[in-house]
């Protein structure tokens, strides 16, 4: 049988003093320890043209990215004939100038396969990596990387692996990044796969469209992304989370059939009956992902990579502002101010601006009160129609099919009343039940 130990009054206080001495030098340890390193972030840079907005773009983002990958041409395999390819002639002193590394991504349409060496279209995919790099390398960049964009099915990824294995040889010592789907993490051709190229980018945003105008959708739903990541970082290989900044329009003809997606490009034409569906990347979402990726820190991952850069002209892309407040994993606000400007002849315009960052939707009415002056002509404007609702009072009604967005900064006019001379007028949000 084991006595119990017994402790003195004097033993027990060295005791308690060493435990002080623990806790002191751990603490000291914790607080010594250097903070985590902040999660980079770089962009795809998918303009097939480059206009001045698109170097502008470039120029004033910079600060804020590790790495600019840019599209460098699209392929389009096709049965019995050769190959469609769409060359991008991207701005190489404006690359320079950003002092990033660059990547240089080749997207590839549909193809079934074969993917084995001796392929023609092996050939060419090869030849026209090994163009792209020695084309930046004659403009005086050397590529970081060369992205290749296919979205194989799930069943060919171990033929795919040929491709990557060709690739890789065929462009040494550059890196190779394939991009990857959440559909391939589970099985072990994937695991196979990873050891083809140097990492990759997990694409963990979708562009499957709604069946329904009504059909519930998300472009990046964080749940199955963090899914995603998490499954990717098991393996242990290197590997990006590319998340979204865009957003497209799914249109829809009178028997609710989808006609067709428009994003960045032209929108489509379509008759007057048809439903038009907006489907945009959520940036408090976003956020949300970003600060989770921030506190677990996967050893594997590298880094958050946007697709794509937002441009000003691009409406269904966020505004830099929010999507610089998204980088840094905080939840962008919408705020929004109404201004009234007068002039001497009694016209009052009626103006919105956001002011925060993140779009402000206008979807609901503005109210106009007065005193001592008489109205003698009112109109709305960008969709807005006026509403008279009391002898001094008027409401300036939003557009009832589509509400109007503002990107932070954006300002615009809505309305206009005139006077027989200036009243003391107010304006405020109607908060009141819509009907």
């Amino acid at each position: 049988m084991i006595s119990p130990v017994r402790f003195t009054g004097a033993t027990r206080h060295v005791l308690s003093g060493l435990l002080v001495l623990i806790a002191l030098f751990t603490a000291g340890f914790l607080w010594l320890r250097p903070p985590p390193v902040p999660l980079t972030h770089s962009a795809y840079l998918w303009q097939r043209e480059w206009t001045d907005g698109v170097r502008a773009a470039l120029q004033r983002n910079q600060p804020f990215i590790a790495e600019w990958a840019v599209l460098a041409a699209e392929v389009e395999f096709r049965a019995n004939a050769a190959p469609r390819v769409a060359r991008v002639a991207p701005d190489y002193a404006a690359l320079r100038d950003s002092g990033r590394p660059i990547s240089f991504a080749i997207r590839v349409g549909p193809y079934p396969g074969p993917f084995d060496r001796s392929r023609p279209e092996t050939g060419f995919l090869l030849n026209l990596a090994r163009e792209t790099l020695q084309d930046a390398r004659q403009h005086g960049i050397e590529p970081a990387a060369l992205h290749l964009d296919f979205d194989a099915a799930t069943r060919q990824l171990d033929h795919y692996r040929l491709w990557l294995e060709a690739l890789r040889e065929a462009i040494a010592p550059t890196p190779l990044v394939f991009t990857a789907l959440p559909t391939w993490l589970n099985g072990a051709a994937f695991a196979r796969l990873v050891q083809a190229a140097a990492s990759y980018v997990l694409q963990v945003h979708s562009w499957a469209a709604p069946q329904t105008p009504d059909q519930p959708f998300t472009l990046c739903d964080p749940e199955r992304a963090q899914h995603a990541i998490t499954q990717a970082a098991r393996l242990n290989r290197p590997f990006q989370v590319a998340l979204p900044t865009y957003g497209y329009r799914a249109w829809f003809d009178g028997q609710n059939r989808l006609l067709g997606l428009s994003a960045e490009g032209p929108a489509l034409t379509a008759a007057d009956n048809a439903r038009v569906r907006e489907v945009r990347a959520d940036p408090v979402e976003m956020a949300g992902l970003v600060s989770w990726l921030q506190n677990r820190r996967f050893e594997a991952l590298r880094g958050v990579i946007w697709y794509r850069l937002p441009l000003p002209d691009d409406r269904l892309s966020w505004h830099e502002r929010t999507w610089q407040t998204v980088m840094r994993g905080q939840a962008p606000a919408a705020k929004t101010e109404l201004k009234l400007e007068r002039s001497a002849d009694g016209l009052v315009e009626v103006a919105v601006q956001a002011t925060g960052d993140a779009d402000s939707v206008l979807d609901r009415p503005v109210r106009l009160d007065w005193r001592q002056a008489r109205l003698m002509a009112a109109d709305g404007l960008a969709g807005f129609t006026i509403q008279r609702i009391a002898p001094d009072a008027q409401r300036l009604q939003p557009p009832h099919q589509q509400s109007v967005r503002l990107a932070p900064g954006q300002q615009i006019l809505i309305g206009w009343l005139r006077f027989d001379h200036l009243p003391e007028i107010s304006a405020h949000v109607d908060l009141s039940p819509a009907r």
